[in-house]
C-alpha cells in the first residue's frame, strides 16, 4: 500500500487564464531539466490554478520569480503508494480516524501500474506524517 512518506514542497501558481500558460510554466522548467513529480491545474473563469512537486524545490522557486511567476511555496505530504484499487480509500480512512482535515490531493501517474506519488496537504501535516509511516 504506502511505500514511503516525506514532506515536500508544493508550488501554486496564479495566473490569467490563458491558452498556453501552462506550456509556458513547463517549457521553463523542462529547459532547466527540472522534473515535474506530480501536477494539477484548474481553470475557473479568468484564472488558472497550478499546483506542482518538482524534484528541485529550491532551483524552482528561483526560476519561477525570476520569470516573474507568482508562485505561493506550501508545505505538503508526499506518499508513494501501490497503484491499485483501494489505496487512496486505505489513507483517507487512516486520516479520518486520526480527525486529521485533508485540504488539497493530487497524483502523478505510473507509467506501468508501479509505484505513483500522492501529494496531500492536511490541517496537520505534522500528525498525518505519522499516521501514514508505512
Amino acid at each position: 500500500m504506502i511505500h514511503s512518506v516525506k514532506a515536500g514542497k508544493e508550488f501554486v501558481v496564479v495566473s490569467e487564464n490563458k491558452v498556453g500558460m501552462l506550456a509556458r510554466v513547463t517549457a521553463l522548467l523542462a529547459d532547466r531539466g527540472i522534473n515535474i513529480l506530480a501536477i494539477s491545474a484548474q481553470a475557473a473563469g479568468g484564472v488558472a490554478l497550478m499546483n506542482f512537486v518538482t524534484d528541485d524545490a529550491l532551483h524552482t522557486r528561483d526560476l519561477l520569480a525570476k520569470k516573474g511567476f507568482r508562485a505561493q511555496e506550501n508545505s505538503v505530504l508526499l506518499l508513494e503508494v501501490e497503484d491499485k484499487p483501494g489505496v487512496l480509500m486505505q489513507v483517507t480512512k487512516k486520516l479520518a480516524a486520526k480527525k486529521i482535515d485533508l485540504l488539497n490531493i493530487y497524483a502523478s501517474a505510473s507509467a506501468s501500474y508501479g509505484p505513483c506519488v500522492l501529494v496531500l496537504s492536511t490541517n496537520n501535516n505534522q500528525k498525518a506524517l505519522v499516521t501514514l509511516k508505512p
